[in-house]
């Protein structure tokens, strides 16, 4: 009999199944590890060669790492270019020996793509549980930060979590973040970059998602997802999040034609001084309010879900649409989802990333989708990768696609130059 192929996880499976992993090996003592790898140069691929090639690239090497694995282990794209892995009874040892076979696996391949054969590598890193993670959510957070570190080094390294080496650069991490944003607040480095959102039927421009970035002094751009938990965790996010509807209440006055959505933090559900600041900087233009999307995480609902839910009444009286992001990537979306006045569900992109591979994710797609249309509501797919995917999901009655398949997120003056705006 053949030997079981690895399993494919999207990013709530993963949770799951690193929950089962832990509670396995804490019955049977027998050590099990996760690892994290991406691939290294991606952006500079992006640049020259075109996102395509950049996420051919990430797929093929995806491939090749599942090859690699036994049929206990599994593997899921946690984000557009990192991937999990759960290695199956493995201790320290084999955990290098694990990591460094892969990272040898894609060092010796050659990648076929639309530009031509590439070579690629990846960077990793890896924690063992349960020795050095309690829940699933710190083996991702432990992986992740050893990742970061194996990163910083010559490409193709692998990098073990280090409790005492991790407790001292989560740190300065959080002093380093703590006094970027609050520099880049005071200094005007907050901006808006733009990402297109279509409708599924035809393909036309809907509106835009307005995604934050710090921009540091040397013109490089930090995404808010490097830095918003660390902000949440001291107490920054709502000045983070008042920056970002300040910036898209410029916008959307600058521009008349202009549909925007933007985010913000579970922290800010519930603030009154953004409620506030949203009503002064809109006195007098019902139009610019009718043009506002807010998008609030479904996470946000388990902190407080009466205060979100009172929040997110406030807004749409004042006029703007309402939305929750990362839909499915909770556990209390249909019980809880009927009780809110929304206008619109954000799908989830591990769910939609993967919909021409994994049958699991088209089942549960087409029955969010579903659900949406019976109560009235719009969807959004994003991470729409390629044309598979989006006539699946046009198919299934999405409202709106999202994804770099229909453009990446774009500074205002490029839209502009590019009469798009």
């Amino acid at each position: 009999m053949p030997d079981r192929e690895p399993a494919s996880l999207n990013r709530i499976r993963l949770f799951e199944a690193l929950g089962a992993v832990l509670r396995r090996a804490e019955r049977t003592g027998r050590p099990s590890a996760l690892l994290m790898a991406s691939v290294n140069t991606l952006g500079a691929i992006n640049t020259r060669l075109g996102i395509d090639v950049g996420d051919a690239l990430i797929a093929e090497t995806g491939r090749l790492i599942k090859s690699s694995l036994s049929g206990s282990d599994t593997i899921g794209r946690y984000g557009s270019n990192t991937f999990a892995i759960i290695v199956d009874n493995c201790g320290a040892a084999s955990l290098r020996q694990t990591a460094e076979s892969m990272i040898e696996l894609i060092r010796n391949a050659t990648i076929a793509t639309s530009a031509g054969p590439l070579a690629a590598s990846i960077s990793v890193g890896g924690v063992i549980l349960p020795e050095h993670a309690a829940t699933a959510t710190d083996a991702i957070r432990n992986a992740l930060g050893a990742l970061e570190l194996a990163k910083q080094q010559p490409s193709g390294v692998f990098v073990a979590y280090d409790p005492n080496a991790a407790a001292e650069r989560a740190l300065e991490r959080e002093k380093a973040i703590s006094s970027s944003v609050m520099e880049a607040l005071n200094e005007g480095r907050m901006l808006l970059m733009l990402q297109p959102v279509v409708t599924a039927a035809g393909r036309r421009l809907a509106f835009y998602e307005g995604l934050l970035r710090l921009s540091r002094r040397d013109g490089t751009l930090i995404s808010a997802a490097d830095f918003i938990e660390e902000a949440e965790q001291l107490g920054l996010a709502r000045l983070v999040d008042r920056r970002s509807l300040e910036l898209g209440i410029a916008l959307l006055k600058e521009h008349p034609q202009l549909k925007l959505s933007i985010n913000i933090s579970s922290l800010t559900a519930g603030d009154e001084d953004w409620i506030a600041t949203l009503q002064s900087l809109t006195e007098g233009r019902p139009d610019v309010r009718a043009r506002l999307i807010v998008e609030m995480t479904e996470t946000a609902m388990v902190h407080d879900f009466d205060a979100a839910a009172a929040f997110l009444d406030r807004l749409r009286d004042l006029g703007c649409k309402v939305g929750i992001d990362d839909f499915g990537a909770g556990y209390t979306s249909f019980r809880h989802l009927r009780a809110l006045n929304v206008d619109m569900l954000k799908i989830d992109g591990s769910f939609v990333a993967h919909l021409a591979s994994d049958p699991q994710a088209r089942v549960l797609v087409k029955s969010m989708i579903e659900m949406a249309k019976g109560l009235g509501l719009e969807t959004v797919a994003e991470w729409v990768a390629d044309e598979e995917g989006a006539a699946f999901l046009e198919a299934a009655g999405a409202t709106y696609l999202q994804g770099y398949l229909y453009g990446p997120p774009m500074a205002v003056d490029e839209l502009n130059k590019k009469g798009l705006l």
